[in-house]
């Protein structure tokens, strides 16, 4: 059970990421209908700001009428009485704060024709949305849309990733993964934006295992020591399914992904049959007894691992067993992979 639920996370994830990179596809395909859009709503937003523009007419008109109050309120200070205010001014005090409360409900009027053009667009989180997929598209972007997918599935992935469900351990002594999914656990309730980047002790959580596009995605630099939560919540799913893959992370009491680690044999069963494997494998000569150099012996390995490289590169041009139609190859197209 606990094999066919990690199975069905990483699998899950999988989809996501294979939904996301295909809303990018078609994002390139609509990307010159969104610019344009974008650029007209631009410009519009532009003319009501620019000179002559109903913004800077009522700043304008805002300035003049503030002027004309602080004029008429020159020469008082906050400690002036009431009659030594209705002395200076002559009996001119109403006027003079209905100006300033005129000059005010003129300056928020410039400012609502920029707020109202922009609701003509379709409102600025629908502005956001659309300047995010012309980013994703120019930065092979997908990690930001994959929340839009990720994120209808929210509960069942964090049940999946749940300690009654699935018990999750490093097979090394990096855990940046496992505490960054800690992290997102303990902020499963949060409903905002952001949410802090620091963590039960005050650390800054490490996030350092993620690629660029990702934390570059998760860390919004207007808001220092924060995280773009529905990012990081995404980020940390991918990154959780992909060490379950390479073995990085194992489920307790599982056998598919059980931690490889604790199926080593011990050393002392190894050293019974280590010379004859190296003998066979052809990395040491019948009847040597030195002994064993583990920097010498991934020496060897690296060694022939390049040798087996060279040769395919080699033997590249001549094999017929591969598909050279188009620009791409199987071959390639699995080590891109």
């Amino acid at each position: 059970m606990r094999d066919d639920l990690a199975t069905m996370l990483c699998k899950r994830v999988a989809t996501k990421i294979k939904k996301a990179t295909a809303e990018l596809e078609e994002i390139r395909l609509a990307e010159r209908e969104i610019v344009e859009a974008l650029i007209g709503n631009y410009r519009t937003v532009l003319k009501h700001i620019d000179a002559g523009g109903p913004a800077q007419e009522a700043l304008e008109k805002a300035a003049a009428m503030t002027a004309e109050a602080r004029q008429a309120l020159q020469g008082l200070d906050e400690e002036a009485s009431v009659d030594e205010v209705a002395k200076r001014l002559q009996g001119r005090v109403s006027p003079a704060v209905l100006a300033l409360v005129q000059a005010q409900m003129v300056q928020a009027g410039g400012l609502g024709a920029v707020t109202r053009a922009v609701e003509g667009f379709g409102g600025f989180a629908g502005q956001y949305e659309q300047i995010e997929k012309v980013s994703a598209h120019h930065g092979n972007f997908w990690e930001v849309l994959l929340y839009g997918h990720i994120g209808r599935d929210r509960a069942v992935m964090f049940d999946l990733a749940g300690a009654e469900n699935l018990q999750f351990t490093a097979t090394s002594e990096d855990s940046r993964v496992l505490d960054a999914l800690a992290h997102a656990q303990r902020h499963q309730a949060a409903r905002g934006e952001y949410i802090t980047a620091f963590n039960e002790e005050g650390k800054e959580v490490d996030i350092s295992f993620a690629t660029q596009n990702w934390r570059k995605a998760v860390l919004d630099k207007t808001r220092t020591g924060q995280f773009v939560r529905k990012r990081f919540e995404a980020m940390v799913f991918t990154a959780l399914a992909e060490e379950l893959r390479t073995g990085d992370v194992a489920v307790v009491g599982s056998e598919e992904y059980a931690d490889w680690s604790e199926q080593l044999l011990d050393w002392e069963a190894v050293q019974v049959t280590l010379g004859s494997y190296l003998v066979e494998d052809g990395l040491c000569e019948p009847g040597e007894s030195a002994a064993f150099d583990a920097k010498f012996f991934r020496r060897q390995l690296e060694d022939k691992l390049r040798s087996a490289a060279a040769a395919a590169d080699a033997a590249y041009p001549e094999n017929e067993g591969l598909d050279r139609s188009g620009d791409r190859h199987p071959v390639t197209e699995g080590v891109q992979g």
